[in-house]
């Protein structure tokens, strides 16, 4: 009888900032057995530019056991207009299906080898880049391709580990790795325990501020 495979799952809860104030949450879930991954997640927030406008997200992503996607789904749901989005892969391309009311569209990417998904707004997403990097690399930037999916685009990160530092989350002093991420035209901050937890995320030319707060 073949062994059981071992499940490694985190669950998190983050809590969305901008310019100081809570717009939402998203909840989540990792989880890695052998060589598969996956990912699902529930984000909640107001628009900041419409306060009025509500807007909530669900998505559901299966990798191989290093990040890279073998199916996603992401269901949206903006001011009470809904829509979807399916992802297929296969190697060197990526298929994205859109739903929107109207009769759907789809758009293609070429892709390398090694690549994971990186979506607007879902923050814990980040997470698959905190495992991925090689904190004992003698590289001082390493390189991370990502698809966006909402922006039917993909692109090349630069990751370096900028220093370590103390952070205050929720009442609790964290000994984190402060990693920056450089996409070209946004400069993103995270920091992360030695346990690879991701515990904050900065884009200060937004205002955004993302904390773990379970």
């Amino acid at each position: 009888m073949a062994a059981a495979k071992e499940v490694s799952q985190e669950e998190g809860e983050f809590k969305i900032m901008v310019g100081g104030k809570e717009i939402g949450t998203e909840k989540y879930v990792v989880a890695l057995m052998g060589d598969s991954a996956s990912s699902s997640s529930l984000l909640d927030f107001k628009n900041p530019a419409n306060a009025e406008q509500k807007v909530r997200m669900e998505s559901k992503l299966d990798m191989d056991g290093q990040y890279r996607p073998r199916s996603y789904r992401l269901s949206t749901d903006i001011g009470g207009k809904k829509g979807a989005i399916a992802g297929s892969f296969s190697p060197n391309q990526v298929m994205f299906e859109y739903s929107s009311g109207a009769a759907p569209t789809k758009k293609g990417l070429l892709v390398g080898k090694d690549y994971t998904i990186l979506d607007t707004n879902l923050f814990h997403h980040f997470v698959f880049l905190v495992r991925l990097f090689k904190f004992d690399s003698k590289e001082s930037v390493q390189r991370f391709e990502v698809v966006i999916p909402q922006e039917a685009d993909s692109g090349v990160l630069k990751i370096s580990e900028s220093n370590r530092e103390t952070l205050v989350v929720n009442g609790k002093k964290i000994e984190a790795h402060h990693l920056q991420v450089d996409s070209g035209a946004l400069v993103i901050h995270l920091w992360v325990d030695k346990q690879r937890i991701l515990h904050k995320i900065s884009v200060p030319s937004s205002g955004i501020e993302v904390l773990r707060v379970s």
